[in-house]
């Protein structure tokens, strides 16, 4: 109950899916003393409900996934492991894009590989009088959703500018952002929780430095 609360609830700051997807590994950079980082890509269900979140999945397909992943525990797993190779890839190389420096050869690697098992299967759909874009059925695998990520995070690695891809200031959060703000100043991930944190800060070494 309460990881599918926090799924529903965990402020999406990242202005992309597939970086709000690389901060599902929450408190990235704290201390193992300190508690460390919190995975919240727990299960495959979390995966599931981590994607319907993000816009990557629909409600239908996240149904039909939890139906083929009922009778294929062990694959299920595994296509969880390969989801989280694969934010970890999309971590790496897009801090190496905010560092301006080259991606490793072996996330790249990681990323196509992904690219090309899981290829688009997604065909045109009516609803109403609206059209849109529909997971066709015959191609769905439990791993389909680790394509789309996929597609997603090589868009925005090949097509953002590079300081537009931001890591929070805020200490031990170590969240990822894309900024698109005029000036490219922003720090925080959000003014609600880091921004307030450092403000809150700031008061008490003022007030502790003119007690």
């Amino acid at each position: 109950m309460a990881l599918a609360l926090r799924i529903l609830t965990t402020g999406l700051h990242g202005g992309h899916p597939a970086l709000d997807f690389v901060n599902t590994l929450d408190w990235r950079d704290r201390p193992v003393a300190d508690g460390g980082p919190e995975d919240m890509l727990v299960s495959y269900d979390a995966l599931l409900a981590w994607c319907r979140r993000l816009g990557i999945i629909g409600a239908p397909t996240q149904a039909e996934l939890d139906r083929l992943a009922a009778g294929k525990a062990a694959q299920a797993a595994a296509v969880l492991q390969e989801a989280i190779a694969l934010r970890e890839a999309l971590h790496r190389l897009a801090q190496a894009a905010r560092l301006g420096k080259p991606a490793k050869p072996a996330d790249l690697e990681t990323l196509n590989r992904i690219l090309l098992r899981y290829p688009e299967g997604r065909v045109i759909a009516a609803t109403g009088s609206r059209l849109g874009w529909k997971a066709h059925g015959e191609g769905l695998e439990l791993g389909s959703p680790l394509g789309a990520i996929a597609r997603l995070g090589a868009d925005l690695l090949v097509t953002a500018a590079p300081n537009s891809i931001r890591c929070c200031a805020g200490p031990d959060c170590g969240w990822l952002f894309h900024d698109t703000s005029p000036n490219k100043r922003r720090r925080w991930c959000s003014m609600e929780s880091c921004g307030n944190r450092a403000k809150a800060r700031r008061h008490y070494e003022r007030v502790k430095k003119h007690a």
